[in-house]
């Protein structure tokens, strides 16, 4: 047993239980296999489990199934090898690159997921909040790490401390954390973000290059970067998107004349990545891209993969007669005789309550309409057409089944919503079981 963190008696530990294996054979194999039971606090998901990469077709399904037994069969399985592919992807075409794993990595668990990315030599990693980057910091992530959000008053050692490089968008902030950086006899890293027309946060375009500047006589903190955020990168036609990467050009070129040294300039998002090859600068901030996800509706020609599946199985069948009301308010009425499956798996999951009577999910290489109101922890569907259906059937709800796929983007048509919100949503009470660890 291993213990992380830094003292066992805090609540933030996270506990590793090594498997072995009775036969020989698969020893080495079974050798980096490990659980994890941890608090809400711990990066990972409650009940995950990482795989090695896989080297024989069986195994990943055992372990799959062995990890799954005696528990709520719902979960979702987290292929590294295919971020890994999508990172390598976006480096061989863009260089340096900036990997979001904000927002627990949009759902897929921000410590496996920055764990490879280090490892496949990530340039930087971005999160929101400091929060989230002390968690990477205390599991052994060592790479930059930049917070979008900046930071609020108070935080500024925890900062300096952990090597962090916040966001910042006034004179005030970096003098802030230049008296803690001079105060702990060291120097800290920012980037100031600049509002080039979203209206939403950072140092108005208009007085960039005079608050970069300003800000060059605090000795103890250096600016490593400058970047700005697109309103509406996923539109490659829309006016908006020239004006402000021009603005944004027009800033780098005035701080250049000006001699001032910069690192990172940096403005495409995976919209922008995808969409807008003249916003790439020297440096580029994909998320959803690396999770294997376009942002945009029409297709698009880098071969993604996505990198979630979200899995569950049938936990009962049920034959009803025609005209038969269904889940909460009667909500679907069956128009003929019908055999309906009921899922353990409901909107507290992650599973839109506005996927009822709309979306689909894939069994036995066929499409099955869920019906009726998704409820909290339960969802139905119509398995009629589904020949030999039995009671623990595999349903995937996002993912492929044989030659047919439901992806997030489809999800999220379904729901008026953005893939982003799909992912996000996939809540901490489904366990998340990692393959190619």
């Amino acid at each position: 047993m291993r213990i992380f963190g830094e003292s066992k008696t805090r609540l933030s530990i996270g506990v590793r239980f090594w498997l072995s294996s009775s036969e020989p054979d698969q020893e080495d194999d079974f050798r980096d296999r490990w659980i994890c039971d941890q608090i809400p606090s711990y990066p990972l998901h409650h009940h995950s489990l990482i795989l090695p990469r896989k080297k024989f077709g069986y195994r990943q399904n055992m372990d799959i199934e062995k990890f799954m037994r005696g528990k709520r069969p719902t979960w979702a399985e987290v292929n590294l090898d295919h971020l890994e592919s999508n990172f390598r992807m976006v480096k061989e075409i863009l260089g340096r690159v900036m990997a979001v794993v904000k927002a627990d990595a949009y759902g897929h668990g921000a410590l496996p997921v920055a764990q490879r990315l280090e490892r496949c030599g990530v340039n930087s990693l971005a999160v929101a909040v400091l929060e989230e980057a002390l968690e990477l910091r205390k599991m052994g992530i060592r790479c930059p790490i930049l917070l979008f959000n900046g930071f609020w008053s108070g935080q500024e050692e925890e900062i300096v401390h952990n090597n962090l490089t916040p966001a910042v968008f006034s004179l005030r902030m970096v003098q802030d954390l230049a008296r803690v950086a001079n105060r702990l006899k060291t120097k800290a890293t920012y980037h100031f973000k600049i509002d080039t027309g979203m209206s939403r946060l950072g140092v108005d375009w208009t007085k960039a290059v005079e608050t970069v500047e300003d800000s060059s006589s605090e000795q103890s903190v250096i600016c490593e970067g400058i970047y700005t955020h697109l309103s509406s990168a996923e539109i490659a036609g829309s006016p908006s998107n020239r004006i402000q990467i021009e603005r944004f050009q027009n800033i780098v070129k005035s701080l250049e004349l000006k001699n001032f040294p910069l690192k990172w300039r940096h403005v495409a998002n995976s919209a922008g990545i995808l969409n807008l090859r003249y916003g790439w600068f020297d440096g580029v901030r994909p998320g959803l891209v690396l999770y294997g996800i376009s942002p945009l509706e029409q297709a698009v020609e880098m071969p993604l993969q996505p990198v979630l599946s979200f899995k569950t199985r049938i936990m009962q069948l049920r034959r009803v007669h025609k005209g038969t009301s269904i889940g909460y308010g009667g909500a679907y009425k069956t128009d003929q005789e019908s055999l309906i499956a009921t899922l353990p798996v409901g909107y507290a999951d992650g599973l839109s309550r506005l996927l009822s009577n709309k979306g689909s999910v894939l069994i036995r290489g066929h499409k099955a309409a869920i019906v009726g109101r998704i409820s909290m922890d339960l969802t139905l569907i119509n398995v009629t057409h589904v020949p030999s259906v039995q009671v623990g059937d595999e349903v995937v709800l996002i993912g492929k089944q044989g030659t047919l796929e439901v992806v997030a983007n489809d999800l999220a048509r379904l729901t008026l919503t953005i893939p982003y919100e799909i992912l996000c949503g996939i809540s901490r009470r489904v366990p998340r079981i990692y393959v190619g660890a």
